[in-house]
């Protein structure tokens, strides 16, 4: 019956095909009518006969290719066929023996009943319309079995038998099912009830599908129920999320193929995959939001390698994203401030030598010339053999903590600062105030016990004298003290109005002018009378003139001179003050501008002030929006620098 179906089905595309098929002992049960012509036999003479006794092939060390018994058994068609090597050989067909090339390839029935078939034309599924034609004919012959296999087999392994399949398919938890174009199930392998899906409610697989993927399962049996009833697609493989009977959620791989109009589908849980995959996911994005929090990032490089793996928050902290910068060596050091980038290679070099954990801080320099400061920490990592093969490790944007640590540290260096300047005052007062109070007390308890005679004694005018200077003397002490709190706490106020610098420097000349003559020091004045014109406090800049005038007089020595000059800008004016005094010692140039500093110990100078006069100075230069600076040599004189602004800002505090 088997023969007489296959050879009845005419197929147009088969016209010139030369086709034969055998049974697992090598027995010739079907040939088709071309085969047959070519021969020059009829086609019923060849069935039943032997095939290695009636057809000839070109090389019979490919066909049992390392089969060592091969000559003893070609008589044995059946242990000849145990070691056939499938594929393509060369058959000599007719009576002129033509070589011809024949694919052949195993096929098997569900019973593990094995037949050959071999063809003149190669297909992509070896033989697919002969084993189609079975298919249709095998239920008569088979007792309803309608699946038959292709199996191929190489000249080292057997194929597996039916007893292999079984032992197999008891183990085997993969969902396999065959379905029509509309997702009915028409047969499976009893994995779904095992699974926990009940098929006595519903024979179609869309019913299981999660809501959320139905849609998608439909589209895709549709894609694949569009192709040709009688060809075979190429399969196709997705994700979907069943549910069970007790609403449990799992989630499964499906790979589906289009087979002669019906899906075969094999399904595998993916559910404990599935979640471990999710589980995972939050870990990272739980991780990277800490990472985020913390403004840390994690980094690898392997030893040799010019590129680094960054996290996501180290492309944040170098202010750079993943599409715009790649993380060499190279590009990395470009953003490093220069001055690290040296100990940044030298730890890293020490690391692989020593093998040692490592951390140090860098600062790197951002596109928008930000500084960040950074803490990197990392770990060697080691081969089988301890030799270093990568460093990994954290970096941390630490900027807030460094900025506040420097303030820290500026705090503490002012109120070092604040309490040595108190220190240093009371050190200067102890000393400048006791003496014109000594003077004003002595001369007054004199004059009040009329120790030299009634009180029209004319030595009496000289004590009032002294006692006027001294008096004078505190005054002025105090007077600095409260303009030197005043800009301290930022109460001293401007009040701008339109000077003429000629006129104010000319009258601080005439007001120092006389202790100047009593010294025996010569100024030479070389600013006009008139000009330049100001927006500035007159107050606070013939303080200013005073005071550098004063202290000018106060270490120049007899017999010396002070000389002033003007220089004008578009926006300012420098007023320079040189004299040929006793100078400054390098080491205390910059000191003399704070308060309560001066250049002598306060026991052993010759000069009293309160050390305040310079500091005032450079302060109320600075409200203007000017500067100070001093030039000098020890043993030379001294050079101050006074910059204005032509336009000071209206009540500017500090």
């Amino acid at each position: 019956m088997i023969q007489s179906q296959l050879t009845s089905h005419q197929d147009p595309s088969l016209h010139d095909e030369m086709r034969i098929m055998t049974d697992q002992d090598g027995v010739i049960i079907e040939v088709n009518d071309h085969f047959a012509n070519i021969m020059g036999v009829d086609r019923q003479d060849l069935v039943g006969r032997k095939m290695f006794d009636n057809v000839l092939f070109e090389n019979y060390n490919d066909l049992f290719e390392g089969f060592s018994s091969l000559s003893q058994s070609l008589s044995d068609n059946g242990e000849a066929m145990s070691h056939f090597n499938v594929g393509t050989h060369k058959v000599l067909l007719g009576e002129y023996q033509k070589p011809i090339d024949f694919h052949f390839d195993w096929i098997k029935s569900h019973k593990g009943e094995f037949y050959l078939i071999g063809s003149s034309m190669y297909h992509t599924q070896p033989n697919h319309d002969w084993v189609n034609e079975f298919n249709q004919i095998a239920p008569a012959q088979e007792q309803n079995s309608s699946e038959i296999s292709v199996v191929r087999e190489d000249s080292q392994h057997r194929i597996l038998n039916s007893s292999d399949i079984s032992i197999f398919a008891a183990f085997n938890t993969e969902i396999m099912c065959v379905l029509s174009n509309d997702g009915v199930i028409l047969r499976d392998n009893g994995r779904l009830t095992a699974q926990g899906f009940d098929t006595s409610k519903t024979n179609n697989l869309l019913d299981f599908v999660h809501s959320d993927d139905k849609t998608t399962l439909r589209q895709y049996i549709q894609t694949l129920s569009d192709n040709d009833p009688d060809q075979i697609s190429d399969p196709m493989t997705f994700e979907a999320r069943m549910k069970t009977s007790q609403n449990d959620v799992k989630w499964m791989t499906w790979r589906i193929q289009w087979r002669y109009d019906k899906l075969y589908c094999i399904g595998h849980d993916m559910t404990e995959v599935k979640t471990t995959e999710i589980s995972l996911k939050r870990r990272e994005q739980e991780l990277s939001e800490a990472q985020a929090l913390a403004l840390m990032g994690h980094w690898r490089w392997s030893v040799g390698a010019d590129e680094i793996e960054w996290s996501d928050q180290i492309y944040n902290i170098f202010g750079v994203t993943r599409d715009d910068f790649t993380p060499t060596l190279d590009n990395t050091n470009a953003l490093l401030h220069k001055r690290d980038i040296g100990h940044l290679m030298q730890a890293f070099q020490r690391a692989i030598i020593e093998q040692n954990d490592y951390d140090i801080d860098f600062r790197v320099v951002r596109g928008d010339g930000t500084i960040r400061y950074v803490r990197c920490e990392g770990r060697c990592e080691l081969d089988e053999d301890g030799d270093v093969i990568a460093l990994y490790g954290v970096m941390q944007d630490i900027t807030a903590q460094t900025e506040h640590a420097m303030e820290l540290h500026a705090a503490k260096d002012a109120a070092e600062q604040a309490y040595a300047s108190k220190t240093r005052f009371l050190a200067n007062m102890s000393h400048e105030l006791r003496t014109p109070l000594n003077a004003i007390i002595g001369f007054s308890d004199m004059i009040e016990r009329q120790m030299l005679g009634a009180v029209g004694n004319d030595k009496y005018v000289e004590y009032a004298n002294s006692i006027k200077k001294s008096g004078e003397h505190l005054l002025a002490l105090i007077t600095d003290i409260l303009d030197m709190s005043k800009i301290e706490v930022g109460k001293y106020e401007l009040a701008i109005e339109d000077i003429d610098l000629g006129d104010v420097v000319n009258t601080a000349v005439r007001m120092i002018e006389s202790r100047a003559m009593d010294g025996l020091i010569e100024i030479n004045n070389h600013i006009p009378n008139r000009g330049p014109m100001l927006k500035a406090d007159r107050r606070a800049v013939m303080q200013i003139l005073l005071n550098i005038l004063s202290n000018a007089v106060k270490f120049t020595e007899p017999g010396g001179e002070i000389t002033m000059d003007i220089e004008e800008f578009e926006n300012h004016v420098s007023i320079k003050v040189t004299d040929s005094g006793i100078g400054i010692p390098a080491n205390k140039l910059s000191a003399v501008l704070r308060p309560f500093e001066q250049v002598s110990n306060a026991f052993t100078r010759n000069h009293e002030g309160s050390g305040l006069g310079l500091a005032i100075t450079k302060e109320l230069a600075e409200l203007h929006g000017g500067m100070i600076s001093l030039e000098s040599k020890e043993g030379e004189g001294t050079c101050a620098h006074i910059r204005l602004p032509r336009h000071a800002k209206e009540k500017q505090k500090k």
